[in-house]
């Protein structure tokens, strides 16, 4: 191998790894259309929210609703664990991911491995149900894409 597709083998897997380090992009990963398709509202506007010190991406959509999707990782297990310990009255969710759970007022927390992602939609006049599915369909949306 030349020096020159040694030194393009190494960029490109420095720059991949520097990808995966990043953390996913949840704006550009769950669209707003796609987050109005699931809520069945017409948000606008996205805004980034990454804390690349806790391991944190998310995307908060609309400027009044305020819906939010986060996921992180790695560390998802521990940081989802801290939170229900905070939240006791909180209920598990059967059938998503390795364990999750849900609280009116903090919305669904899905743990699959080290990666925990969370969904929050305002409750507004919907049942709880409702916004369960919801943010259950925002989990799974999600998901799909890391």
């Amino acid at each position: 191998m030349g020096l020159r597709m040694l030194s393009f083998a190494l960029g490109a897997t420095l720059l991949a790894n520097l990808a995966w380090a990043a953390g996913p992009d949840v704006c550009t990963a769950l669209p707003l259309a796609k987050v109005n398709g699931i809520i069945h509202q017409n948000l606008t506007g996205t805004r980034a929210d990454v804390s690349e010190e806790a391991h944190s991406y998310g995307c908060s959509y609309g400027s009044d609703a305020h819906v939010s999707v986060s996921v992180i990782r790695p560390g998802g297990s521990q940081a989802a664990a801290r939170t229900l310990s905070r939240f006791p009255h909180a209920t598990a969710v059967a059938g998503l991911g390795d364990k999750a759970f849900y609280d009116k007022s903090i919305g669904i927390i899905a743990v699959f491995g080290d990666t925990a992602i969370d969904a929050f939609v305002p409750p507004g006049k919907m049942s709880d149900a409702q916004l369960l599915e919801m943010e259950k369909s925002l989990v799974l949306a999600m998901q799909s894409k890391l």
